[in-house]
């Protein structure tokens, strides 16, 4: 697979007349590569990739070498001793790379300006997406592990609203949806879970704090998993002590949510562009009247991170193709009230939309 994936990058790098890539980005060194540790703090790093149409180098130091020789098969792995700039300087010349591509999304400025510093007479070219691109269409082995991590996601989330939310926190509940991950196999959530009750519902990324659930209330959960390195994302709104309690602003809203999930669900087809995707469920909600209560994406790609290509938004021009995992997550948030989304995950297929989730968990107004 990674013999693959290096083929594939280097096609691209030919088309763009680039010597050499030099990937920085975390996921995309270990979509290529294989090596899985994570980065520390903003600036640090664990190690780069050196890919030519020849050679393929991981660059790292002392504390990875063991790690990095076990995961990276098809890689020469390198040692720096005086850090990652002053290593390419002695291997550009030997790999004849004149043009250098660097990922300007990946890259700190400090950073850029040390490899200028020591690559005279290189040409780094800001490329953007390469290796993005390349991640957006899922190949069989990561659909079986996102689809895993979904499923994994799915039961703990199904076990907590099987509880009674009344009298619980928006803290303990999510604290229990982490240690659940944990306990269920996981290697611990995708992002902090956001459990927003009542009017903290009407922040799409409210943080779960203190509030203690009352009845009644729209609670909405937005959860993942993280399974061998890939990740999920699910989001139910639910009515704490049941849907008997709801109000009719819940009713009305939770329908028109639901019906433009439906929508954009049964008309999405390869070809089209993340914007046309986006308006789909977007028509929906904007003709109910709730159009300026829309206001993120419809969707995202999900794998090793949670938002990654395509982009399903208004402004959007990623072409959907088959393979693409991504959500479907349209909202309508109300200050002082509060809010609905409801989250699928779908890989796009030749014909349409083939749903990964299991769980159910709507409510049928």
């Amino acid at each position: 697979m990674i013999k693959m994936r290096l083929a594939r990058l280097r096609r691209l790098l030919a088309k763009q007349k680039l010597d050499g890539l030099l990937v920085s980005q975390p996921a995309n060194r270990r979509y290529l590569s294989g090596f899985t540790p994570a980065d520390g703090q903003l600036g640090e790093s664990c190690g780069s990739l050196l890919v030519t149409q020849r050679d393929a180098l991981l660059l790292t130091d002392f504390r990875y070498m063991l790690t990095a020789q076990a995961q990276a098969a098809y890689y020469d792995v390198r040692i720096y001793r005086q850090g990652l700039a002053q290593e390419l300087a002695g291997l550009a010349g030997r790999l004849g790379i004149k043009r250098l591509g660097i990922e300007a999304e990946a890259l700190l400025l400090d950073q850029h300006q040390r490899l200028a510093q020591a690559l005279e007479g290189v040409d780094l070219v800001p490329t953007r997406g390469l290796v993005a691109g390349l991640r957006a269409r899922k190949d069989p082995e990561e659909l079986r592990q996102i689809t895993a991590s979904l499923a994994l996601m799915e039961r703990v989330l199904d076990q907590v609203l099987s509880g009674d939310l009344v009298g619980t926190s928006e803290r303990q509940l999510a604290l229990k949806l982490m240690r659940a991950v944990e306990d269920q196999g996981g290697e611990g959530p995708a992002f902090p879970p956001i459990v927003a009750s009542g009017p903290n519902g009407a922040e799409p990324h409210a943080e779960p704090g203190e509030r203690v659930i009352q009845a009644g209330e729209p609670v909405i959960f937005d959860v993942g998993a993280l399974v061998m390195g890939y990740m999920s994302d699910i989001s139910r709104t639910v009515v704490a002590g049941g849907l008997e309690r709801a109000d009719e602003q819940f009713r009305q809203v939770y329908a028109v949510v639901r019906q433009a999930q439906l929508k954009a669900i049964a008309e999405i087809r390869p070809g089209m562009t993340g914007s046309e995707a986006d308006a789909l469920a977007r028509e929906v909600i904007a003709q109910a009247g709730f159009g300026e209560r829309f206001g993120h994406s419809l969707g995202h790609g999900v794998g090793l991170y949670t938002h990654e290509a395509p982009s399903l938004g208004p402004n959007s021009r990623d072409v959907l193709e088959p393979g693409m995992v991504f959500t479907i997550e349209p909202g309508i948030y109300l200050p002082g009230w509060g809010g609905v989304r409801l989250e699928q995950m779908a890989v796009l297929t030749a014909t349409g939309c083939r749903l990964l989730n299991g769980l159910d968990r709507f409510h049928d107004l």
